[in-house]
């Protein structure tokens, strides 16, 4: 006999069922069986600096998921994201600073649609570590993620 899941592991897929059904689709779940409750994350066309969301083609779909952690002080370093992706804060607060643009600050229970071709470079802010769940729609053989240069501030 296996051991119960523990919530942590089923939050991914709750993540993506809910950024990949429209609304349509998680009313329908709600309405087959009363038991299921859906809580709508996100819902969007764009990316947060408004940029239309379009989805990569040459090569067969790959979706991938990330439990990514970023201890207190910690930056992901500048980089780019090649197809949209999408994340989830499980706990802390990032600030998302856009080269060339304005700073953005997620905190836990946010969803968004991160910056698609445009460098930023994300860090904890606070004392709390940051842990998100992040979801690529990307190619297979294709990064998702391309790091870039420092940024000189």
């Amino acid at each position: 006999m296996q051991p119960p899941l523990r919530l942590l592991h089923l939050l991914p897929l709750a993540v993506l069922l809910a950024l990949a059904l429209p609304a349509s689709a998680r009313e329908e779940v709600s309405e087959y069986n009363h038991a299921v409750r859906t809580t709508p994350l996100l819902r969007t066309s764009t990316d947060v600096a408004g940029t239309p969301l379009a989805y990569p083609i040459g090569a067969p779909a790959e979706v991938s998921g990330l439990l990514v952690e970023l201890p207190p002080g910690a930056e992901t370093g500048w980089h780019r994201h090649t197809v949209p992706c999408f994340a989830y804060i499980l706990a802390g607060t990032i600030a998302v600073e856009q080269k060339d643009g304005p700073t953005r600050t997620f905190r836990t229970g946010d969803a968004f649609a991160e910056l698609v071709g445009l460098e930023h470079n994300g860090r904890t802010v606070g004392t709390e570590p940051v842990r998100l769940v992040f979801f690529a729609t990307g190619l297979q053989d294709h990064p998702f993620t391309v790091k870039e240069a420092a940024v000189a501030k």
